[in-house]
């Protein structure tokens, strides 16, 4: 099983699987199911009960890219957050085993969706001939749009992005690492929403000058307690082409970080 902290607050499991288990979730969502294709993996994301709440579903190709073949999310559970989160963790995953250069993807609704992870839509053009083989883009269905999210590219803001806690030190450390930290940016100012361990909702407000964020932040607890506290942190890049948030104690030593999926 594989544990995020967002996830099992919304109230589910997430863990590797095969096709059989989400193929129907993926025919009545009305994805075509891929079948046997070498490199390809699947996240579920299961109730209490064990039902299939949602699945992701990609292919590692050989030559480096990644190619997001399925993401569905069952009826009673959509609203719930649980198909972005499962979305972050299955980017993350991929990017922590090694990197990879570019996720692509074709979607027909969900452009903004996923404009939200950084995907873009390209040009038929600019998809590498490799990744034209895979089924999704060789028997890409007319009306959908081709999307890549490109990885060492020049970094947007933060508008948009979603970043996981991979280390927190902090004295007051409330968030586990494996949280999800989904950020909307408008101009200089940040506003990121969390959920995860003790924190039933919290919240972050911060000021965004350069490469620092300036913030505050509060919550509301399992206990249902509020508590709120202040930080900076400083954004930096990583080889792999993501981006880091680290905030730093008085005596320089690293409290907190956050990696970008």
């Amino acid at each position: 099983m594989l544990r995020n902290e967002h996830i099992n607050a919304l109230g589910y499991k997430v863990a590797f699987t095969d096709e059989g288990v989400v193929r129907p979730l993926l025919e009545a969502v009305g994805l075509e199911p891929l079948g046997h294709v070498e490199g390809t993996d699947y996240l579920a994301a299961t109730t209490a009960a064990g039902g299939i709440a949602a699945c992701a579903g990609w292919t590692a190709l050989e030559e480096g890219p990644v190619v997001l073949h399925s993401l569905a999310v069952a009826p009673p559970s959509r609203g719930s957050g649980v198909g972005a989160s499962l979305l972050a963790v299955a980017m993350a995953y991929v990017m922590d085993r090694g990197g990879v250069p570019a996720i692509y993807l074709t979607t027909r609704r969900a452009r903004r969706f996923f404009e939200g992870f950084g995907f873009h839509v390209i040009d038929d053009e600019d998809i590498p001939a490799h990744v034209l083989e895979h089924p999704t883009f060789a028997d890409m269905e007319p009306g959908r749009s081709p999307m890549a999210r490109a990885y060492g590219s020049v970094p947007r803001g933060l508008d948009r992005s979603v970043f996981q806690i991979v280390e927190n030190q902090a004295e007051d450390a409330v968030m586990p690492p494996g949280s999800l930290i989904f950020m909307h940016q408008r101009g200089g100012m940040l506003e990121a929403s969390y959920r995860g361990g003790p924190v039933a909702q919290g919240h972050i407000l911060g000021k965004l000058e350069g490469n620092h964020l300036t913030y505050f932040w509060h919550a509301f607890s399992r206990g249902e307690e509020l508590i709120q506290g202040q930080g900076a942190m400083t954004i930096s890049s990583i080889p792999d082409g993501r981006r880091e948030l680290t905030e730093f104690d008085i005596d320089g030593g690293v409290e907190l970080v956050m990696r970008e999926v």
